[in-house]
């Protein structure tokens, strides 16, 4: 059923990952539920304050889909591996969970904004801002110097390619074989299938924490990682 999903959006062109637009909510709904609490709190506003109080309640709300969406496009693409970044969101997830609980039962018993209830709010807003965080990292990657062609390196990698992956991409064309053909790879503005910009970031990412149906290369080297990528850049 969710690889139905991800297929029948991808048909119209929707290759992006499903949970980052309700990830938008909670990110606002939080902010909004800091500023109007700051605002409460600093001009005696109790309106506001109940403003806040809805405002992290919603956040709330919209957090249990959010979750469940990520979830599936941990497993739609990057088949449910245990990367880092993924690792930290689930962490921070469930601590915003812990804190935007808190914040909306003490909000709705004090009713009016107080420093400590800010305190709160602030507190969800840093973890969300961390979980925003580690979701750029696992998407766009660390920066990394860029690869250099060194002596042997394009060998090395069409060898590379030959043993890993020619059995199921063409090299010298962009035709579909089981995975798609990968010719003019990095001129291209996104990499096949997963819509990903086409950066060695991402190529690297990819071969670590693959998309859909491909293989992991887990005990693949950087040094081996850099020669593929060098030879990726001559199709």
């Amino acid at each position: 059923m969710t690889e139905f999903l991800y297929q029948t959006l991808a048909t119209i062109g929707y290759t992006h990952p499903l949970h980052p637009v309700l990830t938008h909510v909670v990110m606002g709904m939080v902010i909004g539920g800091f500023i109007f609490g700051l605002v409460a709190w600093l001009f005696r506003r109790p309106n506001l304050a109940q403003t806040g109080r809805h405002c992290m309640g919603l956040a709330l709300i919209a957090l249990f889909p959010t979750a469940l969406f990520g979830y599936m496009d941990w497993q739609h693409r990057f088949s449910g591996a245990w990367v880092f970044p993924i690792k930290m969101k689930i962490i921070l997830a469930a601590v915003l969970l812990v804190f935007l609980i808190a914040a909306v039962v003490f909000g709705f018993r004090a009713r009016t904004s107080s420093k400590s209830l800010l305190i709160g709010y602030l507190l969800c807003l840093v973890t969300a801002i961390g979980i925003g965080y580690f979701g750029g990292e696992l998407v766009y990657g660390g920066k990394t110097k860029p690869t250099e062609v060194s002596e042997g390196a394009v060998q090395k990698g069409a060898e590379l390619f030959n043993n890993l992956c020619a059995g199921c991409h063409y090299a010298d064309k962009t035709d579909a074989k089981l995975g798609p053909g990968l010719l003019g790879l990095f001129r291209g503005e996104k990499l096949p299938s997963s819509g990903r910009l086409a950066t060695e970031e991402n190529v690297r990412s990819q071969l670590k924490t693959p998309f859909e149906k491909m293989p992991a290369y887990q005990d693949l080297s950087e040094e081996q990682l850099t020669d593929l990528i060098v030879y990726l850049k001559t199709l």
